[in-house]
Order: C-alpha cells, then structure tokens, then sequence
C-alpha cells in the first residue's frame, strides 16, 4: 500500500489520532485511493526540477541528530542515532494545544524493537510507526534543508555561516514507512551553521512553506511557517548500538510478540534472534 500523504499538522499529530486527537485536530483523512497526480508527479522523489526533494546523499549520512522544532501551537523535541548496521535509537517529546507525549525506542537486528512511554499505543503491528515516524521524518526534513543550503559536504563547514534555498516548483517530501509529509512549493529557507562542540555541525533554520491538502495539493494562499535548531553529527558511526544499554523496564518485541527477561540489549540480541 502506498503511504499516505497528510498535513504537516495531522502528520505530527498520527500516532495519537486513533486513541484522541490533539485539541482543535480533527480526525486523520482516508488516505486517497490513487495518490498520483495527473501528468508528472511532482510530488515523488526525483532528479527533475518537478521531482520532489528527498533526504539523500552525504547530507544523510550521520550518526547522530538532536532537533527541536517549533510551529506555531506545536513543539517537538528529537534525537536520532545511527549505528553501521543500521540499528536506530530515537527519543520524541512533542506538545501540542496542550497535549503531550513521549518515548524512546530503539530499533536493532532484523525485527527487534524495544520502547518505553507512557503514550497509550496503537495496535501491535502500528507500534513502530507511532515511535518512530516523527523523528525520522523531522530529521529527513533538516537533512534536506543543510543539503540544499550548504551546497557542500558536512566537512566544508568550517565556520559560521548564513545559508538559504528556495523553490517555486518542488515539494520538499519525508517519509516514514506508511507516511509521507509534502512542504508544497514556493517555499523558502534561511538560517545559518558553524562548527559546534565535539565535532558537530550547529543549524538554526526558518522554513516557510505552502501546506498541503489531504490529496498533496498546495492550499492557495496560505504559508506556514516552521523553525528547526540543532545539531548533527558526522562522527564515524558506532558499529552496533552499546550491548550495555539498559533496558530495565522497557518492552521488548520481536516484531509484534512481546520478548520476557530482558535487561540489556545484548540480551535483547539473544533473545530476539538476531
């Protein structure tokens, strides 16, 4: 099934819209039969100057990201890290018109998931889509901007510096396995980077952008406007996540199966199966 394509808004607001919305949010649209549109569909990920923009390249390629982005009646708070074999840890705080949730999941081998939040989840098998589809799409959104910015590689940045990029004819387009958020054209961006502590790369990034409807079409008229500040990191990733990470009270899953007696991620490894 093709994911679907929804609001900057009511994509923020995904994993809770089957257990209460977030105030004045209403219900999450069925997602269109057919997504395409006629002709050239700009809104899928390419190299023509209709194509959407994706996350891809150098610029996606780091080890770890911490990201607080703010709209207006919204706040969110992520880290992201990668390890080489791909395994992923992530943690979200996010509010919005007062409602709030949180967690941190790790992703590791081949289907294990471990988490903990309070959040009330969805169903077994949407577990991973509630945890992670805000931090990696949030992240694919900065990766975008600096790539589009800095028009160099991570290294080049060597001392402050004022950035900015724009386009009448792209989408800017994230994703997460079943989702997709579309920032329709014309869109801008301006901010600045500069060298940080331990080797990262600080950002502080305006994007101001033309909202969607639920079909990914640009409203006329109306721009929003989102701030994103951090900074990233292009360190050589670990190998694997630590085997001592503490998992003392999370829940650990093998696909949708919950796994018993696990304290460390190592044993969640060899519990898991991989």
């Amino acid at each position: 099934m093709p994911p679907r394509v929804v609001t900057f808004a009511l994509a923020l607001a995904l994993a809770v819209l089957a257990h209460g919305a977030w105030a004045q949010t209403s219900a999450l649209p069925a997602a269109p039969a057919n997504p395409s549109l006629p002709g050239i569909d700009n809104r899928q990920c390419g190299t023509t100057k209709w194509s959407a923009l994706c996350a891809a390249g150098r610029w996606s390629q780091f080890a770890a990201l911490d990201l607080t982005a703010r709209t207006t009646g919204f706040t969110g708070t992520y880290r992201l890290e990668v390890a080489a074999n791909g395994e992923l840890h992530a943690t979200y705080r996010e509010e919005a018109h007062g409602n709030r949730r949180s967690g941190e999941a790790v992703l590791f081998g081949i289907d294990g998931i471990a988490f903990r939040t309070r959040d009330a989840l969805p169903p077994a098998d949407a577990v991973i889509d509630y945890l992670f589809s805000s931090p990696l799409m949030m992240g694919k959104l900065v990766v975008v901007l600096l790539d589009q910015g800095v028009l160099e590689a991570p290294a080049d940045v060597t001392s402050r510096r004022a950035i900015r990029a724009a386009s009448s004819t792209q989408f800017i387009r994230t994703d997460a396995p079943r989702t997709a958020i579309l920032y329709g054209p014309p869109w801008s961006m301006t901010g600045t980077v500069q060298p940080a502590a331990s080797g990262r790369i600080g950002f502080a990034l305006t994007l101001r952008y033309r909202p969607v409807d639920p079909q990914g079409v640009p409203i006329p008229g109306k721009t929003n406007t989102l701030t994103l500040d951090g900074t990233v990191s292009f360190a050589d990733r670990r190998p694997q996540l630590p085997d001592t990470m503490d998992l003392v009270g999370w829940k650990v899953m093998k696909r949708d199966v919950p796994v018993a007696g696990v304290n460390t991620l190592a044993e969640a490894r060899a519990n898991v199966g991989n």
